[in-house]
């Protein structure tokens, strides 16, 4: 077997993953998607004397920036960082090769541990949920969010429950693969054990279609609680993002706001939703009373019997010396020195009664600075840089629910990139919210898939909660989603638009809102401990040489 050959094969798995991954791929891809690159692993197993130590890597690398290069490209049209992550969610996907290709050899002797693949690969899956760079976008289990009739079950494990069933079904199919042989000479295929074949055949059906069939089940057996629905008004307003020519002022933001929402709403509206950044004014928190577009906002819902809104905004705090963070930024002639600037929703009510929530989970390169204790002279200098808050936002611990007044029904409000963290939605459906309203701003991307994706991610969270959802994009997708995960009154790209829908707030609770990401917490201690193990007996290897 040549290198090019090698190759050509590892590149099948990239291709593979990417006309798998949403929304323009076919999700039952991925059943076989990794089947190239373990047949590579394997042969190089097979024939180490032959080939340099870390030369999986390599092959492994080239196929997983295949992927990445192919579904997210579109992150460049928002910030530099989009250049530099298909190189660095490749070099993970690498090295995590590279490291079951070290086990396997050590301590299995290349002729089992294919279970620590999935357990290592899903670890590394939580993490780029919960470090610096964080990036949960390319979880395998996210792959199927076109495709919500297949994954019920996700009410049970979340999207690493989804990753897992993939690993286990590319591991059959490569055990059929590896059962069937062709014969050089003539041209035929030799079945090496008809009992191992059937064997790994049934299996494979088992694992593929057991999940599918439970799911089927759940889909079509599934009912809501019957609660007295809450009437939603979601606005596009698809505003511009990139020409200053184009972009209104505020007070022009604001009519087009209320414009657009009389169309749909009505004395039995309970909530207007607003995209994230609508107004663009950096609102000081301390004098939202006196801020006249919230108060124009405050007397338009007044003028109906149950309204409240909430919409996006970018939003200052003052801190004192105690309160300040690494985001802080000095402030002269006001009452604390310093202050900060949030991406926050604010909950409008009537008589100029406003709250606010803070976004937390934020985009590593557009609203965080990486490694800030490490870099940050950088980060000073992107703060003083003026007015754009790139790098340098602040988060805190305030996850508010927002409460409507009338039903006393609780809201969770997660802001654009949260809404791709189904543990951190879990945790604020566990806290009493019956609904789920997204705002977001995709407009960034362009008419590309990252918008596409953005939206379709959301139908997990509605599955994994059990939650109606509200989704109110600038532009790309505003939508609404049933706790099934299914689409309705989907808005189009570049078009200003307003919807409204009937959803009925829901208190029970899943076993995965319950117990979170038990799953990839089980993977990540499992990995450790097979790590230290692979150590430690290479160690010993070493010492009984000498």
């Amino acid at each position: 077997m040549k290198k090019l050959h090698l190759f050509l094969i590892a590149c099948l798995t990239g291709i593979f993953l990417a006309l798998a991954w949403p929304t323009f791929g076919f999700a039952p891809v991925l059943f076989f998607a990794f089947v190239p690159l373990l047949w590579v692993e394997n042969y190089i197993a097979e024939h180490k004397d032959k080939y340099p130590k870390f030369i999986v890597f390599n092959y492994a690398f080239v196929s997983f920036f295949i992927f990445n290069i192919i579904t997210t490209y579109w992150i460049s049209y928002a910030t530099l960082f989009g250049l530099f992550a298909p190189f660095f969610n490749a070099f993970l996907g690498a090295f995590i090769f590279q490291v079951y290709h070290y086990i396997k050899r050590v301590l299995f002797d290349n002729k089992k541990g294919f279970i620590f693949l999935p357990m290592l690969w899903i670890s590394v899956e939580f993490l780029h949920h919960h470090w610096e760079l964080t990036w949960p976008w390319m979880t395998l289990g996210n792959g199927f969010s076109t495709m919500p009739s297949l994954v019920q079950w996700y009410e049970y494990t979340g999207v690493f429950g989804g990753s897992l069933w993939i690993w286990i079904s590319n591991y059959f199919v490569y055990k059929v693969v590896k059962q069937i042989r062709i014969n050089d000479t003539k041209g035929i295929l030799n079945i090496k054990s008809n009992k191992l074949l059937t064997t790994n055949i049934f299996s494979l059906g088992l694992v593929v279609l057991l999940p599918i069939i439970l799911s089927l089940i759940i889909w079509n057996s599934y009912k809501d609680e019957p609660n007295k629905p809450l009437d939603i008004v979601v606005v596009q307003p698809n505003l511009e993002p990139y020409d200053e020519m184009l972009q209104l002022y505020n007070d022009e933001i604001v009519d087009l706001i209320m414009n657009l929402a009389q169309q749909k709403t009505d004395n039995n509206t309970s909530f207007i939703l607003v995209p994230e950044g609508s107004l663009e004014e950096r609102i000081w928190e301390d004098k939202t009373n006196e801020n006249y577009n919230l108060r124009r906002l405050s007397q338009f819902v007044g003028q109906y019997d149950k309204v409240q809104l909430i919409t996006g905004s970018f939003t200052r705090k003052l801190q004192s010396e105690e309160e300040k963070d690494e985001a802080s930024r000095e402030i002269i002639n006001a009452p604390k020195p310093y202050y900060s600037v949030y991406n926050s929703a604010i909950h409008i009510k009537k008589e100029n009664r406003f709250e606010v929530y803070h976004k937390s989970k934020l985009v590593p390169g557009v609203e965080r600075l990486p490694f800030k204790k490490y870099i940050g002279k950088i980060l000073d200098l992107a703060i003083k840089l003026g007015n754009l808050p790139v790098g340098t936002l602040a988060t805190d611990n305030n996850h508010q629910l927002f409460v409507s007044d009338s039903s006393k029904v609780k809201i969770t409000t997660p802001i654009c990139y949260e809404s791709v963290y189904g543990e951190f939605i879990a945790i604020r459906v566990r806290e009493g919210a019956g609904l789920i309203f997204i705002i977001t701003n995709d407009s960034w991307w362009k008419d590309t898939q990252g918008y596409k994706q953005h939206a379709s991610y959301a139908s997990l969270r509605a599955i994994e909660t059990r939650r109606y959802i509200a989704r109110s994009a600038n532009t790309g997708t505003s939508c609404f989603i049933n706790p099934r995960g299914e689409v309705s009154q989907k808005t189009k790209f570049w078009t200003k638009d307003v919807i409204k829908a009937s959803l009925v707030p829901q208190s029970r609770i899943t076993f995965y809102v319950k117990y979170g990401d038990y799953i990839a917490r089980i993977c990540l201690f499992s990995s450790i401990v097979i790590l230290i193990i692979g150590i430690v007996y290479k160690i010993k290897l070493r010492n009984d040489k000498k």
